[in-house]
Protein backbone atom coordinates (compact mmCIF):
# COMPACT_ATOMS: atom_id res chain seq x y z
CA UNK A 1 0.00 0.00 0.00
CA UNK A 2 1.48 3.14 -1.10
CA UNK A 3 2.71 5.18 1.80
CA UNK A 4 0.50 8.84 2.23
CA UNK A 5 3.06 11.83 2.00
CA UNK A 6 0.59 14.36 2.34
CA UNK A 7 1.17 16.42 5.20
CA UNK A 8 -2.46 16.71 7.99
CA UNK A 9 -4.12 19.98 8.11
CA UNK A 10 -3.26 20.99 12.03
CA UNK A 11 -5.92 23.51 11.93
CA UNK A 12 -8.20 21.42 10.46
CA UNK A 13 -7.60 18.82 12.84
CA UNK A 14 -7.61 20.49 16.01
CA UNK A 15 -10.82 22.03 15.12
CA UNK A 16 -12.34 18.62 14.62
CA UNK A 17 -10.96 17.33 18.29
CA UNK A 18 -12.71 20.71 19.69
CA UNK A 19 -16.05 19.42 17.63
CA UNK A 20 -15.99 16.21 18.65
CA UNK A 21 -15.08 17.54 22.30
CA UNK A 22 -18.01 20.06 22.11
CA UNK A 23 -20.27 17.36 20.74
CA UNK A 24 -19.71 15.24 23.46
CA UNK A 25 -20.42 17.39 26.21
CA UNK A 26 -23.68 18.55 24.49
CA UNK A 27 -24.81 15.12 24.21
CA UNK A 28 -24.24 14.73 28.07
CA UNK A 29 -26.07 17.84 29.19
CA UNK A 30 -28.56 16.01 31.22
CA UNK A 31 -25.85 14.87 33.51
CA UNK A 32 -25.78 17.84 36.62
CA UNK A 33 -22.32 19.28 35.41
CA UNK A 34 -20.91 22.88 36.39
CA UNK A 35 -19.47 24.60 33.24
CA UNK A 36 -19.70 27.95 34.51
CA UNK A 37 -15.75 28.43 35.30
CA UNK A 38 -15.23 27.17 31.30
CA UNK A 39 -17.92 28.75 29.46
CA UNK A 40 -15.39 29.87 27.15
CA UNK A 41 -14.78 26.39 25.81
CA UNK A 42 -17.90 26.65 24.39
CA UNK A 43 -16.62 28.99 22.12
CA UNK A 44 -15.86 27.83 18.41
CA UNK A 45 -12.18 29.36 17.42
CA UNK A 46 -11.54 30.72 14.33
CA UNK A 47 -8.30 29.26 12.23
CA UNK A 48 -6.65 32.88 12.95
CA UNK A 49 -7.61 32.33 16.66
CA UNK A 50 -6.25 29.52 16.46
CA UNK A 51 -2.71 29.81 14.93
CA UNK A 52 -2.78 33.43 17.71
CA UNK A 53 -2.89 30.48 20.51
CA UNK A 54 0.04 27.94 18.75
CA UNK A 55 1.61 31.19 18.38
CA UNK A 56 1.80 31.91 22.37
CA UNK A 57 2.15 28.55 22.87
CA UNK A 58 5.75 28.28 20.92
CA UNK A 59 6.87 31.95 22.40
CA UNK A 60 6.06 30.71 25.58
CA UNK A 61 8.39 27.54 24.74
CA UNK A 62 10.87 29.77 23.48
CA UNK A 63 11.27 32.03 26.12
CA UNK A 64 11.55 28.68 28.65
CA UNK A 65 14.29 27.71 27.05
CA UNK A 66 15.93 31.28 26.81
CA UNK A 67 15.36 31.36 30.41
CA UNK A 68 16.81 27.41 30.88
CA UNK A 69 19.87 28.68 29.07
CA UNK A 70 20.22 32.08 31.04
CA UNK A 71 20.44 30.24 34.27
CA UNK A 72 22.78 27.16 32.87
CA UNK A 73 24.78 29.75 31.53
CA UNK A 74 25.12 31.41 34.52
CA UNK A 75 25.56 28.47 36.93
CA UNK A 76 28.58 27.53 34.80
CA UNK A 77 30.10 30.81 34.82
CA UNK A 78 29.93 31.27 38.93
CA UNK A 79 31.38 27.79 39.15
CA UNK A 80 34.20 29.07 36.96
CA UNK A 81 34.63 32.35 38.87
CA UNK A 82 34.65 30.47 41.90
CA UNK A 83 37.61 27.85 40.53
CA UNK A 84 39.78 30.98 39.11
CA UNK A 85 43.04 31.73 40.77
CA UNK A 86 43.28 34.84 43.01
CA UNK A 87 44.51 38.01 41.01
CA UNK A 88 48.47 37.29 41.71
CA UNK A 89 48.46 33.68 42.99
CA UNK A 90 49.77 31.21 39.78
CA UNK A 91 47.42 28.78 38.18
CA UNK A 92 47.21 25.34 39.37
CA UNK A 93 50.00 23.31 37.51
CA UNK A 94 48.30 21.00 35.13
CA UNK A 95 45.24 23.08 35.24
CA UNK A 96 44.05 24.38 31.84
CA UNK A 97 41.74 27.54 30.95
CA UNK A 98 38.19 25.68 30.14
CA UNK A 99 37.93 25.35 26.46
CA UNK A 100 36.19 27.92 24.73
CA UNK A 101 36.37 30.77 27.85
CA UNK A 102 38.12 33.15 25.39
CA UNK A 103 35.60 36.41 24.59
CA UNK A 104 35.96 35.16 20.78
CA UNK A 105 33.72 31.31 21.72
CA UNK A 106 31.68 32.95 24.64
CA UNK A 107 27.96 32.76 23.38
CA UNK A 108 26.42 36.31 24.32
CA UNK A 109 24.43 36.18 27.63
CA UNK A 110 20.78 36.39 27.27
CA UNK A 111 19.75 39.61 29.30
CA UNK A 112 17.52 39.12 32.02
CA UNK A 113 15.79 42.08 31.36
CA UNK A 114 15.22 41.51 27.83
CA UNK A 115 11.17 41.36 27.61
CA UNK A 116 11.47 44.41 29.51
CA UNK A 117 13.68 45.88 25.89
CA UNK A 118 11.30 44.37 24.05
CA UNK A 119 8.61 46.18 25.46
CA UNK A 120 10.16 49.15 25.56
CA UNK A 121 11.10 48.85 21.70
CA UNK A 122 7.71 47.99 20.68
CA UNK A 123 6.30 51.14 22.38
CA UNK A 124 9.07 53.20 20.87
CA UNK A 125 7.95 52.00 17.74
CA UNK A 126 4.44 51.75 17.72
CA UNK A 127 4.63 55.68 17.14
CA UNK A 128 6.13 55.76 14.16
CA UNK A 129 3.73 56.14 11.14
CA UNK A 130 5.36 53.12 9.16
CA UNK A 131 2.62 50.62 7.58
CA UNK A 132 2.74 48.45 4.23
CA UNK A 133 -0.16 48.12 1.71
CA UNK A 134 -2.99 50.02 0.79
CA UNK A 135 -4.15 50.81 4.28
CA UNK A 136 -1.10 53.09 5.42
CA UNK A 137 -2.31 55.95 6.71
CA UNK A 138 0.92 57.57 7.04
CA UNK A 139 1.23 57.72 2.84
CA UNK A 140 -1.77 58.88 2.18
CA UNK A 141 -1.61 61.96 5.38
CA UNK A 142 -0.97 65.21 4.33
CA UNK A 143 2.19 64.81 5.66
CA UNK A 144 2.76 61.88 4.51
CA UNK A 145 2.05 62.66 0.50
CA UNK A 146 3.79 66.04 1.11
CA UNK A 147 6.95 63.83 1.46
CA UNK A 148 6.36 61.13 -1.09
CA UNK A 149 5.90 64.21 -3.56
CA UNK A 150 9.64 65.59 -2.81
CA UNK A 151 8.10 68.56 -0.08
CA UNK A 152 5.98 70.99 0.45
CA UNK A 153 4.56 73.59 -1.86
CA UNK A 154 6.75 76.59 -0.45
CA UNK A 155 10.19 74.02 -0.50
CA UNK A 156 9.39 73.01 -4.11
CA UNK A 157 9.07 77.01 -4.71
CA UNK A 158 11.78 78.21 -3.28
CA UNK A 159 13.97 75.36 -4.89
CA UNK A 160 12.21 76.12 -8.62
CA UNK A 161 13.08 79.89 -8.08
CA UNK A 162 16.49 78.73 -7.05
CA UNK A 163 17.17 77.01 -9.72
CA UNK A 164 15.66 79.38 -12.44
CA UNK A 165 18.43 82.51 -10.97
CA UNK A 166 20.95 79.97 -11.44
CA UNK A 167 20.23 79.36 -14.86
CA UNK A 168 19.88 82.58 -15.65
CA UNK A 169 23.15 83.63 -13.52
CA UNK A 170 24.97 81.44 -15.57
CA UNK A 171 23.47 82.37 -18.86
CA UNK A 172 24.49 85.87 -18.26
CA UNK A 173 27.54 85.15 -17.39
CA UNK A 174 28.05 82.96 -20.92
CA UNK A 175 27.05 86.61 -22.67
CA UNK A 176 29.89 88.38 -20.79
CA UNK A 177 32.39 85.94 -21.86
CA UNK A 178 30.83 86.39 -25.43
CA UNK A 179 31.18 90.18 -25.56
CA UNK A 180 34.75 90.01 -24.07
CA UNK A 181 35.61 87.74 -26.76
CA UNK A 182 34.55 90.24 -29.49
CA UNK A 183 37.02 92.90 -27.99
CA UNK A 184 40.05 93.43 -29.75
CA UNK A 185 42.57 92.92 -26.90
CA UNK A 186 46.14 94.30 -27.52
CA UNK A 187 49.39 94.12 -24.94
CA UNK A 188 50.29 96.81 -23.44
CA UNK A 189 53.39 98.45 -25.01
CA UNK A 190 56.11 100.00 -23.54
CA UNK A 191 55.43 102.79 -20.68
CA UNK A 192 57.80 106.03 -19.51
CA UNK A 193 55.56 107.45 -17.10
CA UNK A 194 53.72 105.52 -14.37
CA UNK A 195 53.93 107.05 -11.25
CA UNK A 196 51.15 109.73 -10.90
CA UNK A 197 50.30 111.37 -7.63
CA UNK A 198 46.91 111.40 -8.49
CA UNK A 199 45.75 107.73 -7.63
CA UNK A 200 43.38 105.26 -5.45
CA UNK A 201 42.06 102.13 -5.20
CA UNK A 202 38.90 103.35 -5.13
CA UNK A 203 39.44 105.13 -8.60
CA UNK A 204 39.53 103.30 -12.44
CA UNK A 205 40.64 105.87 -15.27
CA UNK A 206 39.78 104.67 -18.45
CA UNK A 207 41.07 106.79 -21.44
CA UNK A 208 38.76 107.37 -24.39
CA UNK A 209 40.64 107.54 -27.69
CA UNK A 210 38.47 108.52 -31.04
CA UNK A 211 40.61 109.10 -33.37
CA UNK A 212 40.26 111.40 -36.57
CA UNK A 213 41.63 108.97 -38.96
CA UNK A 214 39.77 108.38 -42.29
CA UNK A 215 41.82 105.17 -42.45
CA UNK A 216 41.28 102.69 -39.85
CA UNK A 217 45.12 101.31 -40.55
CA UNK A 218 46.45 104.68 -40.62
CA UNK A 219 47.37 106.06 -36.87
CA UNK A 220 46.37 110.06 -37.00
CA UNK A 221 45.80 112.27 -34.35
CA UNK A 222 43.14 112.07 -31.55
CA UNK A 223 40.50 113.92 -32.55
CA UNK A 224 38.55 112.99 -29.03
CA UNK A 225 40.35 112.21 -25.60
CA UNK A 226 38.02 111.79 -22.54
CA UNK A 227 39.13 110.37 -19.44
CA UNK A 228 36.15 108.52 -18.12
CA UNK A 229 36.74 108.22 -14.40
CA UNK A 230 34.32 105.36 -11.83
CA UNK A 231 34.55 106.49 -8.06
CA UNK A 232 33.20 103.58 -6.14
CA UNK A 233 33.93 105.78 -2.99
CA UNK A 234 31.68 108.63 -3.43
CA UNK A 235 29.49 106.46 -6.48
CA UNK A 236 30.19 108.89 -9.20
CA UNK A 237 31.18 108.63 -12.54
CA UNK A 238 33.28 111.47 -14.25
CA UNK A 239 33.88 112.29 -17.49
CA UNK A 240 36.95 114.59 -18.44
CA UNK A 241 37.40 115.95 -21.39
CA UNK A 242 41.09 116.68 -22.52
CA UNK A 243 41.48 119.47 -25.22
CA UNK A 244 43.15 118.70 -27.73
CA UNK A 245 45.48 121.56 -28.46
CA UNK A 246 46.45 121.78 -24.81
CA UNK A 247 50.08 122.69 -24.83
CA UNK A 248 51.86 120.18 -23.30
CA UNK A 249 55.55 118.33 -22.83
CA UNK A 250 55.19 114.59 -24.73
CA UNK A 251 58.16 112.79 -23.22
CA UNK A 252 60.93 111.87 -25.44
CA UNK A 253 59.08 114.08 -28.39
CA UNK A 254 59.22 117.42 -26.67
CA UNK A 255 56.74 119.98 -26.69
CA UNK A 256 53.35 119.95 -28.87
CA UNK A 257 49.69 119.80 -28.83
CA UNK A 258 48.36 116.81 -27.09
CA UNK A 259 46.32 115.19 -29.89
CA UNK A 260 50.08 114.90 -31.51
CA UNK A 261 51.19 112.44 -28.90
CA UNK A 262 48.81 109.51 -30.16
CA UNK A 263 50.33 109.68 -33.76
CA UNK A 264 53.96 109.86 -32.47
CA UNK A 265 53.53 106.39 -30.50
CA UNK A 266 50.52 105.12 -30.05
CA UNK A 267 47.76 105.10 -26.96
CA UNK A 268 50.54 104.05 -24.83
CA UNK A 269 52.77 107.60 -25.14
CA UNK A 270 49.20 109.29 -24.82
CA UNK A 271 48.51 107.90 -21.32
CA UNK A 272 52.13 108.78 -20.19
CA UNK A 273 51.80 112.23 -21.76
CA UNK A 274 48.24 112.76 -19.77
CA UNK A 275 49.96 111.15 -16.52
CA UNK A 276 53.33 113.19 -17.36
CA UNK A 277 51.57 116.70 -17.28
CA UNK A 278 48.35 116.02 -15.60
CA UNK A 279 49.69 113.91 -12.36
CA UNK A 280 46.90 111.49 -12.81
CA UNK A 281 47.22 107.79 -13.26
CA UNK A 282 45.73 106.14 -16.03
CA UNK A 283 45.11 102.89 -15.47
CA UNK A 284 43.47 101.30 -19.57
CA UNK A 285 42.56 102.82 -22.48
CA UNK A 286 39.69 101.85 -25.14
CA UNK A 287 40.14 103.46 -28.53
CA UNK A 288 37.16 103.73 -31.05
CA UNK A 289 37.99 104.76 -34.81
CA UNK A 290 35.67 107.15 -36.99
CA UNK A 291 33.57 105.17 -38.53
CA UNK A 292 32.79 102.81 -35.11
CA UNK A 293 31.14 105.51 -33.73
CA UNK A 294 28.51 105.81 -36.39
CA UNK A 295 27.90 101.99 -35.82
CA UNK A 296 27.60 102.11 -32.14
CA UNK A 297 25.34 105.41 -32.48
CA UNK A 298 22.91 103.26 -34.53
CA UNK A 299 22.94 100.09 -32.70
CA UNK A 300 21.31 102.24 -29.62
CA UNK A 301 18.65 103.37 -32.16
CA UNK A 302 20.09 106.80 -32.35
CA UNK A 303 19.75 109.41 -29.98
CA UNK A 304 17.54 112.89 -29.29
CA UNK A 305 19.57 116.09 -29.28
CA UNK A 306 18.35 119.55 -28.73
CA UNK A 307 20.18 121.67 -31.74
CA UNK A 308 20.18 125.17 -32.93
CA UNK A 309 19.66 126.08 -36.11
CA UNK A 310 22.92 127.52 -36.71
CA UNK A 311 24.53 123.72 -35.30
CA UNK A 312 21.95 122.25 -37.51
CA UNK A 313 23.71 123.85 -41.06
CA UNK A 314 27.03 123.62 -39.26
CA UNK A 315 27.01 119.96 -39.37
CA UNK A 316 26.61 119.98 -43.27
CA UNK A 317 30.31 120.26 -43.73
CA UNK A 318 31.99 117.56 -41.68
CA UNK A 319 28.68 115.31 -42.53
CA UNK A 320 29.88 115.84 -46.84
CA UNK A 321 33.16 114.32 -45.82
CA UNK A 322 31.08 111.71 -44.13
CA UNK A 323 29.42 110.84 -46.64
CA UNK A 324 32.13 110.50 -49.11
CA UNK A 325 34.04 108.15 -47.21
CA UNK A 326 31.14 106.11 -46.31
CA UNK A 327 29.94 106.22 -49.75
CA UNK A 328 26.64 107.66 -49.86
CA UNK A 329 24.49 109.99 -52.12
CA UNK A 330 25.45 113.99 -51.76
CA UNK A 331 23.31 115.88 -49.03
CA UNK A 332 22.64 112.02 -47.09
CA UNK A 333 21.11 113.07 -43.84
CA UNK A 334 21.60 116.89 -44.00
CA UNK A 335 19.69 119.17 -41.75
CA UNK A 336 17.99 122.19 -42.80
CA UNK A 337 17.25 122.87 -39.06
CA UNK A 338 17.56 122.93 -35.47
CA UNK A 339 15.16 122.00 -32.55
CA UNK A 340 14.48 120.75 -29.32
CA UNK A 341 14.94 116.37 -28.95
CA UNK A 342 16.25 116.05 -32.69
CA UNK A 343 16.55 112.63 -33.24
CA UNK A 344 20.02 111.62 -35.20
CA UNK A 345 21.99 109.03 -35.98
CA UNK A 346 24.82 107.50 -36.13
CA UNK A 347 26.16 109.62 -39.22
CA UNK A 348 24.63 113.13 -37.93
CA UNK A 349 25.54 112.32 -34.41
CA UNK A 350 29.11 112.40 -35.82
CA UNK A 351 28.96 115.44 -37.40
CA UNK A 352 27.63 117.12 -34.09
CA UNK A 353 30.33 115.28 -32.33
CA UNK A 354 33.03 117.41 -34.74
CA UNK A 355 31.37 120.13 -35.28
CA UNK A 356 33.95 122.82 -34.27
CA UNK A 357 32.90 126.18 -36.05
CA UNK A 358 29.48 127.14 -33.96
CA UNK A 359 30.03 128.32 -30.79
CA UNK A 360 33.14 128.82 -28.71
CA UNK A 361 34.77 126.43 -30.93
CA UNK A 362 36.99 123.22 -29.56
CA UNK A 363 35.49 124.31 -26.38
CA UNK A 364 31.80 123.57 -27.25
CA UNK A 365 33.25 120.55 -28.91
CA UNK A 366 34.34 118.96 -26.31
CA UNK A 367 31.15 119.57 -24.41
CA UNK A 368 29.25 118.13 -27.48
CA UNK A 369 31.11 114.88 -27.60
CA UNK A 370 30.54 114.46 -23.48
CA UNK A 371 26.86 115.23 -24.31
CA UNK A 372 26.90 112.70 -26.82
CA UNK A 373 28.54 109.90 -25.04
CA UNK A 374 26.23 110.14 -22.17
CA UNK A 375 23.30 110.53 -24.03
CA UNK A 376 24.92 106.51 -25.83
CA UNK A 377 24.98 105.80 -22.47
CA UNK A 378 21.15 107.07 -21.25
CA UNK A 379 19.40 105.26 -23.97
CA UNK A 380 21.47 102.36 -23.93
CA UNK A 381 19.52 102.02 -19.98
CA UNK A 382 15.97 101.71 -21.67
CA UNK A 383 16.84 99.19 -24.46
CA UNK A 384 14.88 95.86 -24.04
CA UNK A 385 17.16 93.05 -23.35
CA UNK A 386 17.51 91.75 -27.54
CA UNK A 387 18.00 95.55 -28.23
CA UNK A 388 20.48 95.73 -25.55
CA UNK A 389 22.16 92.43 -26.78
CA UNK A 390 23.04 94.05 -30.10
CA UNK A 391 24.02 97.39 -28.79
CA UNK A 392 26.66 95.11 -26.40
CA UNK A 393 28.05 92.96 -29.51
CA UNK A 394 28.21 96.52 -31.39
CA UNK A 395 30.33 98.02 -28.82
CA UNK A 396 32.68 95.18 -28.05
CA UNK A 397 33.70 94.16 -31.76
CA UNK A 398 34.44 98.22 -32.42
CA UNK A 399 36.39 98.64 -29.64
CA UNK A 400 40.55 98.07 -29.09
CA UNK A 401 42.19 98.20 -25.66
CA UNK A 402 44.85 96.84 -23.59
CA UNK A 403 42.62 95.02 -21.43
CA UNK A 404 42.87 91.20 -21.17
CA UNK A 405 39.91 89.46 -20.88
CA UNK A 406 40.24 89.23 -17.13
CA UNK A 407 40.51 92.83 -16.09
CA UNK A 408 37.43 93.31 -19.21
CA UNK A 409 35.31 91.08 -16.95
CA UNK A 410 35.95 92.80 -13.46
CA UNK A 411 35.70 96.65 -15.98
CA UNK A 412 32.25 94.81 -16.83
CA UNK A 413 30.92 94.45 -13.06
CA UNK A 414 32.43 97.64 -12.34
CA UNK A 415 29.95 99.60 -15.10
CA UNK A 416 27.20 97.44 -14.21
CA UNK A 417 27.38 98.21 -10.54
CA UNK A 418 27.71 102.04 -11.57
CA UNK A 419 24.46 102.08 -13.62
CA UNK A 420 23.42 104.05 -11.05
CA UNK A 421 25.89 106.81 -10.47
CA UNK A 422 26.14 110.04 -10.16
CA UNK A 423 26.95 111.28 -13.75
CA UNK A 424 29.57 114.34 -13.64
CA UNK A 425 31.46 116.38 -16.47
CA UNK A 426 34.64 118.43 -16.56
CA UNK A 427 36.99 120.07 -18.70
CA UNK A 428 40.55 120.21 -18.50
CA UNK A 429 41.70 123.28 -18.56
CA UNK A 430 39.50 124.64 -16.68
CA UNK A 431 37.88 128.70 -16.93
CA UNK A 432 41.07 130.61 -15.79
CA UNK A 433 43.62 127.63 -16.03
CA UNK A 434 44.54 128.69 -19.29
CA UNK A 435 45.76 131.56 -22.13
CA UNK A 436 46.02 131.25 -25.97
CA UNK A 437 49.50 130.76 -27.66
CA UNK A 438 51.06 130.31 -30.52
CA UNK A 439 54.09 127.52 -31.41
CA UNK A 440 55.58 126.80 -34.38
CA UNK A 441 52.48 128.29 -35.97
CA UNK A 442 49.70 126.56 -34.44
CA UNK A 443 47.43 128.14 -32.34
CA UNK A 444 47.53 126.39 -29.14
CA UNK A 445 46.41 126.52 -25.55
CA UNK A 446 48.87 127.18 -23.08
CA UNK A 447 48.14 125.72 -19.67
CA UNK A 448 48.23 126.04 -15.93
CA UNK A 449 49.00 122.88 -15.00
CA UNK A 450 49.18 123.34 -11.37
CA UNK A 451 45.62 124.50 -11.82
CA UNK A 452 44.64 121.83 -14.10
CA UNK A 453 45.80 118.88 -11.34
CA UNK A 454 43.73 120.75 -8.35
CA UNK A 455 40.70 120.41 -10.46
CA UNK A 456 41.31 116.76 -10.83
CA UNK A 457 41.82 116.02 -7.54
CA UNK A 458 38.78 117.78 -6.59
CA UNK A 459 36.78 116.90 -8.85
CA UNK A 460 37.55 113.32 -9.11
CA UNK A 461 39.24 112.12 -6.16
CA UNK A 462 37.19 114.06 -3.09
Amino acid sequence: MAKNNKRPDRGQDAYKNMYDRELKKFQNMDQETDYSDGADDLRFYSEAELEAIEQAKRDAARQAYEDAYLDEYNRVRAGAQQNAPRQGQPRPQGQQRPHGSGSANRPSPVHPNNRKYAEAARRKHSGEQVQFGSQNDYVYSKKGKREMKGGSAVGKFFRGLFIILLVIVLLFQLLIFRYISLVNSVETGDRLVTDAALYSKEVTNILLIGSDTRDEEERGRTDSMILLSINRGTKEVTLTSLMRDSYVEIPEHGWDKLNAAYRYGGAELLMDTVEHNFDVRVDRYAYVSFFSFIEIVDAVGGIDIDLTDEEAQGMTDPMAEQNKYLGNEKGTDYLTAGGKGVHLNGNQALAYARLRYVGNADFERTERQRKVITKIIDKAKTLDPLALDKFLKVCAKNLTTNMDKTEMYVLFYKLLFSIKYKMSQLRIPPEDAYYYGNHDGQSTLDLDLDACRREIEEKIYK
